[in-house]
């Protein structure tokens, strides 16, 4: 054998990963699509986009991990034959702005690849809940919880006099004029009572 057919051979025995199908490591979820609405594993979504028919069931079934149950916005591309998915909270939840809706449009540019496949789906029927109300008391608390602190940072020190210490005021210069410019005074005390 020459060296070539021993490349070939070394080229065909290495298995591309990607062609590969990858493992599972999390349960198959359970997706059905009704019109404009899809259900993934008791979560009803409602699509938003569907750019090119990136929706694939099979594929979602596949990809979909329980994590992604969090999020209320779902963003699904699909590069090299792989699905990528992404989730995003509303506006109102404090997380990271990248994390956020508005970031969305922000995501497809710049980490999609141009002109990909791709879908956005939007939680209708949420397992979580954010109150407004429960936002509103802990400003509340806070505003409170602030108020104090800075009252006690106030008084955190006791005001205390600082003492004037008396030195003699009998004292010698001394001159030195050594060196080429400087001259400098050295005074001493004297020690007399």
């Amino acid at each position: 054998m020459t060296k070539k057919e021993d490349q070939e051979n070394k080229l065909e025995d290495k298995e591309n990963r990607f062609e590969k199908e990858q493992p599972l490591r999390h349960p198959m979820a359970a997706v059905s699509v009704d019109g404009g609405r899809i259900k993934i594993n008791k979560q009803v979504y409602r699509i938003l986009i569907n750019k090119a028919d990136a929706l694939d069931v099979e594929i979602l079934r596949r990809k979909y991990d329980p994590y992604l149950d969090q999020y209320d916005f779902l963003v699904g591309d699909i590069s090299s034959e792989h699905l990528r998915l992404k989730g995003f909270y509303k506006d109102i939840v404090q997380t990271a702005i990248d994390r956020k809706e508005r970031a969305i449009a922000d995501y497809l540019i710049e980490y999609c690849n141009p002109g990909s496949a791709y879908f956005v789906l939007e939680l209708i029927s949420p397992v979580h809940r954010y109150s407004g109300k429960s936002q509103e008391k802990n400003a509340f608390h806070r505003k409170r919880y602030n108020k104090q602190n800075k009252n006690n940072f106030k008084n955190n020190f006791k005001k205390r006099r600082v003492h004037k210490t008396n030195f003699k005021k009998k004292s010698v210069a001394v001159q030195k004029g050594h060196g080429r410019k400087h001259a400098f005074v050295i005074k001493k005390r004297k020690d007399s009572k």
